[in-house]
C-alpha cells in the first residue's frame, strides 16, 4: 500500500500555470498541494492528501520531490506520508513522468510509478499507476503560496 503513495506524489509534479516556457510550454515550477483518491486491485480504497510538492523547471524537463498523507480504508484506518523524488517532461498541455520514494535522494528509491496529467488553466489533473503494487491514484493539484 506505500507504493500508491510514491504513485500519487508523482502526480504532484502535475501543477498548472498559464505562463510559457521552453516551446511553448506551461511553467509548472513553484510549490503546489492537492488530493485525490486510489484504489488497490483487491478494491481497497485511499484518500491523498498531497501535503506540498516542490518543482523545478528546465524548458520542458520537471524534477521536484514531494510529500504526501494517505489514509488506507481498512480497519482500523492506515495512515501513511511519505516523500519521494520525480522527474517528468511537458509536451503541449500533457505532463508524463515517474515517481520513486527515496530514503535519501535520487537513485535510491523504492517502488515506481509513472504518471500522466492534462494542464489546464492553473489545475492539473492526473492518473498514476504504481508498478510495485498495481494500485491507479486520480489527482488534483492547484499552485500554493511559497
Amino acid at each position: 500500500m506505500k507504493r500508491t503513495l510514491i504513485a500519487v506524489l508523482a502526480l504532484s509534479l502535475l501543477g498548472a500555470a498559464g505562463a510559457l516556457a521552453g516551446k511553448g510550454g506551461p511553467i509548472i515550477a513553484g510549490a503546489w498541494g492537492g488530493w485525490g483518491e486510489a484504489i488497490y486491485p483487491d478494491g481497497t480504497t485511499a484518500d491523498i492528501v498531497v501535503d506540498r510538492v516542490d518543482i523545478y523547471q528546465k524548458g520542458n524537463f520537471v524534477y521536484g520531490n514531494s510529500q504526501i498523507s494517505v489514509t488506507v480504508d481498512t480497519e482500523p484506518p492506515l495512515e501513511l506520508s511519505q516523500v519521494g523524488q520525480l522527474s517528468g517532461y511537458i509536451h503541449g498541455n500533457v505532463l508524463k513522468g515517474s515517481f520513486g520514494g527515496c530514503i535519501t535522494e535520487a537513485p535510491d528509491c523504492l517502488g515506481a510509478a509513472i504518471f500522466e496529467g492534462k494542464i489546464t488553466g492553473k489545475t492539473i489533473s492526473g492518473t498514476v499507476i504504481d508498478l510495485s503494487d498495481g494500485s491507479t491514484g486520480v489527482v488534483t493539484l492547484h499552485r500554493v503560496a511559497d
